[in-house]
């Protein structure tokens, strides 16, 4: 079984001040977000240890209308550059449980694979659809600056954003690529891999 680092996200709750002095622009975000940047289910999305450049840019993009919310427009809106880049920041240094040693794809026995998890890791390439793991890394930890976690993320977050690429109403995906893929996707496998990547932490 992986080690997993639950202690870091643990302290971050309750040791915070520890860590960086939360900028005054973030206090309009940690209402839902929360001070420890995990978010809650149903609510908002888990942005601790996200990319700062990610952030500020999905920021960006509610401010302009290219993504659409109507909770996150108007506290966007009230986010100068400066406050976007402080806000983004301070979530960004925020600490993330995630897989201590995350599986790649070889390190995976392709016939134990089922549901969400088989798609995640094997895709279905008789539908032209690559796994998640391409992009997103090992059991979606994330990639570089501009590639978001997906593991630990709330499983309705993650459901909803892939239906709103599938239907068109999210558009801000680099080159298509999100959208072309959610559209490959049924209703049923949506809720698998959303259920999985939201369980990752806990396995």
């Amino acid at each position: 079984m992986k080690k997993m680092v639950f202690l870091a996200g643990a302290l971050a709750i309750t040791a915070l001040p520890a860590l960086a002095e939360m900028p005054s622009q973030a206090a309009i975000c940690v209402t839902c977000h929360q001070a420890s940047g995990l978010g809650m289910p149903n609510l908002a999305p888990s942005i601790a240890g996200m990319p700062a450049s990610y952030l500020a840019t999905q920021i960006e993009h509610f401010k302009k209308g290219e993504r659409q919310s109507a909770t996150m427009k108007p506290m966007a809106d009230m986010l100068d550059e400066a406050g976007v880049k402080a806000a983004s920041e301070w979530f960004a240094s925020l600490p993330l449980p995630l897989p201590e040693d995350p599986a790649w794809r070889g390190d995976k026995d392709p016939a134990s694979l089922t549901g969400g998890e088989k798609l995640a890791y094997l895709g279905d390439w008789r539908r032209d659809l690559p796994s998640c793991v391409t992009c997103h890394g090992p059991e979606g930890v994330g990639v570089g600056e501009h590639i978001p976690h997906l593991a630990g993320q709330h499983a309705d977050y993650i459901e909803d954003q892939l239906k709103a690429w599938q239907a068109g109403t999210r558009v801000n995906d680099v080159n298509g690529i999100m959208g072309a893929m959610a559209k490959k996707l049924t209703a049923e496998e949506i809720t698998a891999v959303a259920q999985y990547f939201a369980n990752v932490e806990t396995k």
